[in-house]
């Protein structure tokens, strides 16, 4: 640290402690200094500060105006410089400090939740701190240093700027109510299409696969309802005769317990989103967040196991 600091934040000491011990005596006894040195250090602030923080009254010092005011911002520099101290020693500290997440709908909504949790009752000293936006806002998020990780589900590998590591194949289900007319059999994409649609909007990711979906097949699949809310989909879904193409990771449990299900469609292979941990290719990230990187593979494959890649991870370069 600069000496020129160094000496600036003695003095700002001497006054907070002359302050709030009220003598020179015991301020000195707090500083583990001599009461000579003690006053020095205050006329060196009183004469770099170009007025008298205290008058004299007999032997006693009283704090005028002037004092008042030097005190309060004394005591808020030596608090934003113990500050820095923490947050400096943070980065180098894997148990401390919050790690500035970026995330899409699904991995925010379905799959992080529980790994988080997990994560934070083994590392209590670790924050996260979560934004949720589609792939293209985190990754723009990501180079503007706005976060130190995103967890997306599309992003170009070829990108020099960015790298990342495959966490989850999620396989994508044609859904519907599981007292749908179709649910139970092996139907026809046709028959499929000759329910209504309720997709997610038009510019997502999903509503992109879909749409080349349609074009493979020769089909038309047309939205009779569209949200940005893989929830609203949900729910939409258990209280008609809807259909929809859904990742399984937003399924699952309404699966599980009865309330959708995924419709067996003949001759149509549909895709899965690969779903991947990037980060900034330049750049040094806090310890925390190099530790929790680290280990997002492996809780990952722990945490969702039917939707984990059977692929070893690697890392994209």
């Amino acid at each position: 640290m600069n000496l020129r600091w160094v000496k600036r934040l003695e003095l700002y000491q001497a006054l907070v402690q002359i302050v709030e011990n009220e003598t020179l005596v015991q301020a000195a006894q707090v500083l583990n200094t001599t009461q000579p040195t003690l006053t020095r250090q205050l006329q060196q602030l009183e004469h770099r500060l170009g007025v008298r923080l205290f008058d004299r009254i007999g032997r006693r010092l009283v704090m005028n105006h002037a004092g008042e005011l030097a005190y309060q911002y004394a005591k808020r520099i030596l608090q934003t410089e113990e500050r820095l101290r923490e947050e400096m020693n943070a980065f180098g500290n894997p148990e401390i400090g919050t790690i500035r997440l970026g995330a899409g709908l699904t991995p925010s909504i379905y799959l992080l939740p529980p790994l988080l949790a997990h994560y934070q009752h083994l590392h209590p000293g670790v924050r996260f701190q979560v934004t949720t936006g589609s792939s293209r806002r985190t990754i723009e998020a990501l180079l503007q240093n706005e976060i130190d990780l995103g967890i997306v589900t599309s992003w170009d590998a070829t990108d020099s700027q960015l790298t990342g590591v495959e966490l989850w194949r999620d396989p994508l289900l044609f859904v519907a109510a599981h007292h749908h007319p179709l649910a139970g059999r092996e139907v026809t994409l046709a028959e499929v299409c000759a329910y209504p649609f309720v997709l997610m909007r038009q510019g997502s990711g999903l509503r992109k696969i879909i749409a080349d979906l349609a074009l493979e097949y020769g089909v038309n699949i047309d939205a009779n309802m569209e949200t940005d809310s893989l929830e609203s989909i949900n729910r939409v879904l258990q209280y008609g005769e809807w259909v929809s193409v859904l990742p399984k990771s937003s399924v699952q449990d309404d699966m599980e317990t009865g309330r959708l299900t995924a419709l067996l469609v003949s001759r149509v292979l549909l895709t899965s989103r690969t779903i991947t941990v990037i980060r900034r290719r330049q750049g040094t990230l806090m310890a925390a967040a190099e530790q929790f990187a680290a280990q997002l593979p492996s809780l990952s494959a722990v945490f969702w196991p039917n939707i984990h890649s059977q692929q070893s991870l690697h890392e994209v370069d």
